[in-house]
C-alpha cells in the first residue's frame, strides 16, 4: 500500500450526517461541534502515521431513518474539507461518477467495485430487481420477475405469498416449517404505520420492540417468548437491516399505500420536529420497504389487512407477482 491515504468503498452510503451525530452525542459534543460518520472516518485516517485504508461495503435505498439521507455527497463533503484532501485517492465504480465529480482527492474508476450481485438468497439473485419494480410503479417487470422467481429451481424457486388473513399466513409458516426448529420465520412491519398495533394488535410501536432484544428474536426457540417464530413479537426495518429470516411475514401498513397511480406515505407516522431534519420522508419510506421486502432468504409472506385503505394495496402487490395465498 503507498504511502497516502485510499478510500475504498461501493456504490453508496449510508451514514449519519453532523446533526444526527449531534443528537445521538449531546453530552459529548457541544453545540456546532459535531460531525458527520464519513468526516470523523476521515479524521481518524488521517491521523494514522504513514498510511491507511478505509473500506466502506455499502449499499444503494439504506436509508431508513433521520440523518441518514446525506449519501455520497457526505464522503465528497468529508474528503474535501480533510486537512490533506490531495493525498486522498478514491476507488469507486463509475456509478458514484456523479458525486465525487472535481473532488479535490484523486479518484480511480474501478468497475469491480460495484457489487451488484446477491448471493445471500438461496434461489433469487433478482429478487433486489423485483423489489425495485415494485416499489418503483412497475408492476410489469415485476410481474416477470416475481414469475421467474417463483418457478426457477428444483425446489419451486422463491415464495412470494400474499393474503388478507393473517391466521392463514402464521398457519401456513407454522406447518411449513414445522419439522425443522432451526428455521428462523417472524413477523416483520414499518416502524411507522399507525394502524398495525391500534387495530391489529401487531407491535410495531416504539415502546414494545426496543424491549425484545434482538439476539433472542433472531436465535431462539419456540420455547421463549421473544422468539421470532412465536410470530407475536416485532422486528422493524431498524432491527431486521443487515440481517435475514428464512422466511419472513411482513404486515403491510398504511404507512406505504398504494393509491391506484402512485405509493403515498400521507398516512404515515409524522417525524418529530427535533433532531436532525427530515428531506424527504417519503423516499424514507420506499427504502424501509425496501429493507423489509428482502429480508426473506426462501421467500415471503405479505398480510395486507383488510380494511378500505388498502384494498388497492393489495390488488398492487397481486398485479406485480405475488400470488395469493388462499
Amino acid at each position: 500500500v503507498p504511502a497516502e491515504h485510499v478510500l475504498v468503498f461501493d456504490e453508496a452510503q449510508r451514514a449519519f450526517s453532523a446533526d444526527q451525530v449531534a443528537e445521538k452525542h449531546r453530552k459529548a459534543w457541544p453545540s456546532g461541534a459535531a460531525r458527520s460518520e464519513p468526516a470523523h472516518f476521515v479524521e481518524i485516517s488521517e491521523r494514522t502515521p504513514d498510511w491507511s485504508v478505509l473500506i466502506g461495503l455499502v449499499r444503494t435505498g439504506q436509508e431508513i431513518n433521520r440523518g441518514e439521507e446525506g449519501g455520497l455527497a457526505l464522503w465528497r463533503a468529508a474528503l474535501d474539507e480533510a486537512d490533506e484532501p490531495a493525498r486522498w485517492t478514491i476507488h469507486a465504480p463509475a456509478a458514484a461518477e456523479a458525486a465525487f465529480a472535481n473532488c479535490k482527492a484523486r479518484v480511480s474508476w474501478t468497475p469491480e467495485l460495484s457489487l451488484d450481485t446477491a448471493i445471500r438468497f438461496h434461489l433469487a439473485p433478482d429478487l433486489h430487481r423485483f423489489v425495485e419494480a415494485v416499489l418503483g410503479g412497475d408492476a410489469k417487470t415485476a410481474r416477470a420477475l416475481a414469475d421467474r422467481l417463483q418457478d426457477d429451481g428444483a425446489g419451486g424457486g422463491l415464495r412470494l405469498r400474499v393474503t388478507r388473513r393473517l391466521a392463514l399466513a402464521k398457519r401456513y409458516l407454522r406447518e411449513r416449517y414445522a419439522d425443522d426448529p432451526d428455521a428462523r420465520f417472524g413477523l416483520l412491519a414499518s416502524a411507522r404505520d399507525r394502524v398495525l398495533e391500534r387495530e391489529f394488535g401487531i407491535p410495531n410501536g416504539f415502546a414494545a420492540t426496543r424491549v425484545v432484544p434482538i439476539g433472542a428474536w433472531f436465535v431462539e426457540g419456540e420455547d421463549d417468548h421473544r422468539s421470532c417464530r412465536n410470530l407475536y413479537t416485532v422486528a422493524t426495518e431498524f432491527a431486521a437491516q443487515g440481517l435475514e429470516l428464512d422466511m419472513a411475514l411482513l404486515c403491510w401498513g398504511t404507512d406505504l399505500a398504494w393509491t391506484g397511480t402512485k405509493w403515498s406515505s400521507a398516512e404515515a407516522r409524522k417525524f418529530a420536529k427535533r433532531g436532525a431534519p427530515v428531506h424527504d420522508p417519503h423516499q424514507l419510506r420506499l427504502n424501509a420497504y425496501r429493507v423489509l421486502l428482502t429480508r426473506g432468504r426462501d421467500g415471503m409472506v405479505v398480510w395486507v389487512p383488510d380494511i378500505p385503505a388498502l384494498h388497492s394495496t393489495y390488488e398492487r402487490l397481486v398485479e406485480c407477482g405475488f400470488r395469493p395465498l388462499e
